[in-house]
């Protein structure tokens, strides 16, 4: 590895292990920096703020209520998130963004971020203003060198007209990376099966469906209620559609969590990825800590597999695994050195710790 991070030769020992020149030895497992697919740097500053177990609808209110504050106080709190990120090995961020306040963080951090410049609204009236200051955000970034696209909150938050604008502005810039909030409530999942009423009409699922496939990689987030056959539709383009696990987040809002089995399956592992969701509804914003918590709940779970979905998986669902990932020849993946792990199961402990090598 060169001095600016990137990998110059990649030698197989044949678990031969040879003292030479240079050679340093670790006592753990060295893997390429995490990748963080779902996050809301935007709302660092509500950390032990919200109300923990109150249900989606509930938190979501909440933050309507209480994200209004100083740009000062949201900057400062972004700015500390931002850096724990990076100190707890984070290499990438796909992150959530109402509006441009944290644009400067993005830019002066030493993580690559993949904004989502998200758009919500059921006033079928404003939705020409929503989507008008939707594409200045976007614009904000792309100026600014960083890449940004619109993208929709979920299917249930966004209008008729809004899902008609947003349709037309991808036929005519369509995007390479987007993200939606996907089944993350019980109430949202009865949506896909009753065709009843202004939020659950059938229109609004089929422009969600058309809009997703408008993308290159589209990145379905939480899944917390998805079943087998509420994700077969997915497998048919597995290069386009990635499912981002927020478990700590899931634990915070509704004490559920996905079915870590289904998304371990051969159909679905290979497009698994992991995010933190925001400080509003987790503790921390750490990928280590978002494994344990599937390997408390799913202890059959292979560390391998755990590993890829928060490392390579996330880096190919953010399109940056040509440089990120993988420990392979001309990439700067970044070098974690995981320690505390229990070597004879294969499995993290409650010890295991994150340290950034690279």
């Amino acid at each position: 590895m060169n001095n600016d991070g990137y990998i110059v030769d990649v030698i197989d020992t044949g678990g031969k292990l040879d003292e030479r020149e240079k050679l340093e030895f670790y006592n753990g497992i060295l893997i390429p920096g995490f990748v963080n697919a779902h996050c809301h740097l935007e709302l660092s500053h509500l950390h032990d703020v919200m109300k923990s177990n109150g249900g989606l609808q509930d938190f979501v209110l909440s933050i309507g209520k209480l994200r209004r504050t100083s740009d000062e106080t949201i900057l400062a709190a972004a700015k500390a998130a931002d850096n724990s990120m990076w100190k707890n090995g984070t290499v990438a961020v796909g992150d959530i963004s109402n509006n441009a306040c944290t644009l400067s963080v993005k830019r002066e951090s030493r993580m690559w971020y993949q904004t989502f410049v998200e758009v919500f609204g059921l006033d079928n009236s404003r939705s020409d203003e929503i989507m008008a200051a939707a594409k200045q955000v976007e614009q904000e970034y792309r100026h600014a060198g960083m890449s940004a696209s619109i993208v929709p909150h979920a299917v249930y938050s966004v209008s008729r007209t809004l899902w008609n604008s947003l349709s037309g502005w991808y036929e005519s810039e369509a995007p390479q990376v987007i993200s939606i909030h996907h089944q993350e409530s019980n109430d949202e999942l009865n949506m896909f099966h009753e065709v009843k009423g202004e939020l659950t009409d059938a229109f609004r699922k089929d422009m969600m469906r058309h809009c997703l496939h408008r993308s290159s990689r589209c990145l379905l987030v939480h899944n917390t209620f998805s079943s087998k056959n509420d994700l077969s539709e997915y497998v048919s383009d597995p290069e386009k559609f990635y499912f981002v696990l927020c478990p700590g987040s899931n634990l915070f809002i509704q004490d559920r969590l996905p079915d870590f089995q289904l998304f371990a399956s051969p159909d679905y592992h290979k497009n698994t990825c992991i995010g933190t969701d925001s400080l509003a509804s987790n503790t921390d914003l750490s990928i280590l800590d978002e494994m344990k918590i599937i390997q408390q709940h799913a202890p059959e779970m292979k560390l391998e597999m755990l590993l890829r979905w928060a490392t390579l998986n996330g880096a190919k669902a953010l399109m940056l695994d040509h440089m990120l990932g993988s420990f392979e020849k001309d990439k700067a993946p970044g070098v974690n050195l995981i320690t505390g792990i229990d070597f004879h199961r294969m499995l993290l402990t409650a010890d295991s710790a994150v340290k950034v090598l690279v």
